[in-house]
């Protein structure tokens, strides 16, 4: 796939000596780099978590609600937080 990158001056000829001093062309050292920054910056696996993140007490009100309820209420919070961000932004 042909795409356009607009690099500093001294990064592309940087590159091109380098694809050079490794016998290489532009185009392969680019996609080694880009190949070996994808990898090494790959998301690690996901855990699952083995303990609550918090602890609640044995009467707390959070502990009678369903999984869906939570969800709801924490929808809800994120949709409030983003109207005070937005009615802050027009201010």
């Amino acid at each position: 796939m042909r795409t356009t990158l607009d690099l500093p001056d001294d990064i592309l000829r940087r590159a091109k000596i380098a694809a050079v001093e490794r016998g290489s062309s532009l185009r392969q050292l680019v996609t080694h780099a880009l190949r070996h920054e994808i990898e090494r910056t790959a998301p690690s696996v996901r855990r699952r978590m083995t303990s609550p993140p918090i602890q609640l007490s044995a009467d707390a009100p959070l502990r009678k609600l369903s999984p869906d309820a939570v969800k709801r209420l924490d929808a809800e919070s994120v949709s409030e937080a983003d109207a005070v961000r937005a009615r802050a932004a027009h201010r």
